[in-house]
């Protein structure tokens, strides 16, 4: 009884005791605030994770919601790198008829000591949303390769391409109230439409017609041995077979002078040349007038800027191939088209909240440089230089520059990246069956997204 009284009188190790039992709760609280702490990094990962999503979604320039969704599935997915315990969950997806694009994710967390006080977890859940940046007006210029090489399905695949770029503003811009393009085909030329002919800032002589009595002094052949001979001919820069005629053992007879009437017709069809350096690279002095070329073969006219969408895409149909290649012009008009100053006058000044932008898509290196004011040089590099610097002398007005190589040499594609704004803004492929994809990655671009919620 003694011994038993000591123990129960001994107070000793009662507070020890009391110590051990109270810092139960105080480690299950201390368990559960760090639960919820990382049940909120987890929920601020999933926060980004599904930001990145719907931007992406929003830029894409594709407007199928099978294809969105599955794009921004694995965007999404994609940019978790912790363990979540349990698979995050996408519990919605919608996008609107004005083009919001919404993600709702949840996910349950896995308590650790609090799980002895809750076993269920922690439920996070996010929103995000984001829309095309349709409250951004723009204003783009096409510059497109129409040369000898882009014949045939290159040209169909361009046509293709240009439509798609219309296709994403039109869906994005329903009330045409955002967005206005033009178009400028090029090859050798390029041509500013015959309903310019009497501007100020042009200079066309009269069409007119010579006739004169034409006369020829030539030894007439008698005989000779010709045969036809499998070849190779180019036309700007592409060879192709061909066959030649090839004659030998050539008799001559006397000398004889021949004369007929002969009628030439000397007739412009809206092509211009070149303004003599170095305003063949600058928007700048209209008072200087471009010269029309007579006789002389280019593309279809110039469609300055518009959103009347029937009408631009009338104008990329009626796009043909010919000629050979000088960018520089194309870059030029594209500028002028543009501008808000003579030739054209449709473009926002520069106090204006707009954005603009080119796009300069072409098959080939330059194979014609200027001549002034006609292109028929054969100096490859001062082309190339003349196109570098029309567009930096546009980028250097707030113009944003994206180029398309198809089908070029590494040398090529560097030379035409340089006209670029910045890398990412310029574009290298094999085949123009690519070309659609590519305007909508541009058209992504220039429609840039933004979060709504």
């Amino acid at each position: 009884m003694k011994a038993l009284k000591a123990l129960c009188g001994d107070d000793s190790g009662g507070f020890a005791i009391a110590m051990a039992i109270g810092a139960v709760p105080l480690l299950i609280a201390c368990g559960v605030g760090l639960d919820y702490s990382t049940a909120f990094m987890k929920r601020s990962e999933m926060q980004n994770a599904a930001d990145s999503a719907v931007l992406l979604a929003a830029s894409s320039g594709v407007y199928d919601k099978v294809k969105l969704e599955e794009m921004a599935t694995n965007v999404f997915y994609a940019n978790l790198t912790t363990d979540f315990g349990t698979r995050p969950v996408i519990t919605k997806f919608e996008v609107s008829e004005d083009r919001h694009i919404t993600l709702i994710a949840n996910a349950n967390i896995p308590l650790t000591l609090g799980k002895i006080i809750w076993s269920k977890g922690i439920d996070i859940g996010v929103l995000s949303q984001a829309v095309s940046g349709s409250e951004d007006k723009v204003e783009i210029a096409m510059v497109l390769d129409t040369t000898y090489s882009m014949s045939g399905q290159k040209l169909t695949d361009l046509k293709s391409a240009a439509n798609s770029l219309l296709d994403v503003f039109e869906k994005a811009d329903a009330d045409k109230s955002m967005a206005r393009f033009s178009i400028v085909p090029f090859s050798r030329y390029v041509n500013v439409g015959m309903s310019n002919r009497s501007k100020s800032w042009l200079d066309v002589p009269d069409d007119y017609t010579k006739t004169y009595e034409k006369c020829t002094t030539s030894k007439p052949i008698i005989s000779q041995d010709c045969k036809k001979v499998a070849s190779t001919c180019s036309n700007d820069g592409v060879s192709y077979s061909c066959t030649k005629n090839v004659c030998t053992n050539q008799v001559y007879g006397p000398e004889e002078k021949t004369c007929k009437q002969q009628t030439d017709t000397y007739k412009w069809t809206g092509c211009v040349g070149s303004r003599n350096s170095p305003l063949d690279v600058k928007d700048s002095d209209p008072a200087k007038r471009y010269t029309g070329l007579l006789n002389t073969s280019c593309g279809s006219p110039i469609t300055t800027l518009s959103n009347d969408y029937k009408a631009l895409r009338a104008a990329i149909k009626a796009m043909t191939a010919n000629n050979e290649t000088y960018v520089a012009p194309g870059v030029l008009w594209g500028w002028n088209t543009l501008s808000a100053s003579e030739p054209f006058t449709h473009g926002a000044n520069a106090t204006d909240d707009v954005k603009k932008f080119m796009i300069v898509m072409t098959d080939g290196a330059n194979t014609k440089s200027p001549s002034y004011p006609k292109h028929d040089g054969s100096d490859a590099a001062k082309a190339d230089t003349q196109m570098n610097a029309v567009c930096d002398n546009a980028e250097s007005s707030k113009i944003t520059i994206f180029t398309i190589g198809v089908g070029i040499d590494s040398k090529a594609a560097a030379t035409l990246a340089k006209c670029a704004t910045s890398p990412d803004k310029a574009f290298t492929v094999e085949d123009s069956a690519k070309l659609v994809d590519v305007f909508k990655d541009i058209a992504g671009q220039i429609l840039t997204p933004r979060l709504t919620m």
